[in-house]
């Protein structure tokens, strides 16, 4: 009798259990259905505009008070004025910045930036032409990709040509700088390294200017960027109404490929694909994001 009465308070524990407010098991609040993927069209009994699976997306825009204005970012001194407006995901409770820079800053002045540095270490086959203001390649290890027109470089261990110097042009062979350069014959050991032009210039300039009133900004990782594709758009692919202007194209994400460290990954904002690219050798546009 008493083994029974035992067996009979457990069971209406756990039932207790069950029908209490677990939520301080699992900290803020029990775990949730993904998002929704925003897709309301159906093009098939049962797919996912059909039946609308997951938590409906909800945004707080704020444009007053700390809000309004802009915040001077500085990059290479090139200057742009970032709107302070920001956007508080409801769902996530992330906040984002509601606009990426577009333009002013950048090697082409369009926002676009890279994720790292792109370097050529020790070369002994690097000359230098005063006539032409070029620096020569005789193996054609240039990146046009790491060194666009307007890409701030530096050049070291030479014995007339250290210094920053900015790309004109450039080929595999040669870069055109627009300072030009002394003559120079190959046989010094060169190194050749970019400088600034990165998302981690624009997170610094943001969180030491206090962009929206915040200074604990971050680059997203990729299923936070993830998290903001509306795939009901296309082109780009998010809510216009929450992230006006958001160019159709890559966006970086801090996350970098296990298998591949010198790529990380990007969300592209046409179609909401994800892939991953070159850190060093291509620039797309940085949205940043905070824990709200």
């Amino acid at each position: 009798m008493k083994r029974i009465l035992i067996l009979c308070g457990l069971f209406v524990a756990w039932f207790c259990f069950l029908g209490a407010d677990v939520s301080h098991y699992y900290g803020a609040s029990v775990p949730s259905q993904p998002l929704a993927t925003g897709q309301t069209i159906s093009y098939h009994d049962d797919d996912d505009g059909d039946l609308e699976k997951g938590v409906t997306r909800s945004y707080n825009i704020l444009t007053t008070g700390q809000y309004s204005g802009t915040t001077n970012i500085v990059i290479n001194s090139k200057t742009h004025a970032l709107s302070n407006n920001c956007v508080i995901d409801e769902r996530t409770g992330l906040m984002w910045a509601r606009y990426v820079p577009v333009a002013d800053i950048g090697p082409s002045e369009d926002g676009k930036l890279y994720w790292d540095q792109w370097t050529l270490e020790d070369k002994t086959d690097i000359s230098f032409v005063n006539g032409t203001g070029k620096i020569h390649s005789a193996a054609g290890e240039f990146s046009a990709d790491a060194l666009p027109a307007g890409r701030i470089f530096t050049v070291a261990g030479t014995d007339s040509n250290d210094g920053t110097y900015t790309v004109s042009a450039i080929d595999a062979n040669d870069i055109t700088t627009v300072e030009g350069v002394a003559d120079e014959a190959a046989g010094d050991t060169v190194t050749i390294a970019t400088v600034d032009d990165l998302i981690w210039n624009f997170l610094a300039q943001a969180n030491a200017n206090s962009l929206g009133g915040h200074a604990d900004w971050e680059i997203p990782n990729k299923d936070q960027l993830n998290s903001i594709v509306d795939i009901n758009g296309v082109s780009p692919c998010i809510n216009v109404t929450a992230f006006p202007s958001t160019p159709s194209t890559y966006h970086w994400t801090s996350s970098t490929r296990s298998d591949s460290p010198p790529n990380a990954f990007s969300v592209r904002f046409s179609y909401g694909s994800v892939t991953s690219y070159s850190k060093a050798r291509y620039w797309h546009y940085v949205r940043l994001v905070r824990d709200n």
